[in-house]
């Protein structure tokens, strides 16, 4: 019996030997010129900016944080996502990989993001807020 399946396996193989060779499967990689263009398009408001809140108009934590960066006297650029229409969408799907969120208020200073909401706040009560802005010149 064991003669018979080394037989069969040979022929198979031998088959299998004959079929045309396939191509290894390739990961497909689909890259769009508008994610692109909206990462870099971050990365240079981002650069340009000491600090730069990503948010929504409807947002309590958006509202909360900006109102923050307002009562300390702190310029911030605001880029308001749900007034851009579809470019919005693409900028916060852009922003996903570059911060591992897709939640608003996404917040930079010096060119480093340093959280949302929750993150500014702790750093804010902490007094840890002072020494990030410090850092980029910006006194408190």
């Amino acid at each position: 019996m064991a003669t018979h399946a080394v037989s069969w396996t040979r022929q198979a193989f031998s088959a299998a030997s004959r079929l045309p060779a396939r191509a290894a499967p390739r990961k497909l990689v689909v890259r769009t010129m508008a994610s692109t263009t909206k990462a870099d398009a971050i990365k240079a408001t981002v650069a340009d900016n000491k600090v730069v809140v990503y948010s929504k108009t409807h947002c309590p934590y958006c509202t909360r944080v900006k109102g923050l960066f307002t009562e300390l006297k702190v310029p911030h650029k605001v880029l308001e996502l749900d007034t851009m229409g579809a470019e919005g969408a693409e900028f916060q799907d852009a922003l996903q990989p570059m911060t591992g969120r897709r939640t608003v208020p996404q917040v930079f200073v010096g060119g480093k993001f340093i959280g949302g909401c929750d993150d500014t706040m702790a750093l804010h009560s902490a007094g840890k807020l002072k020494t990030v802005l410090g850092e980029v010149g910006i006194s408190i």
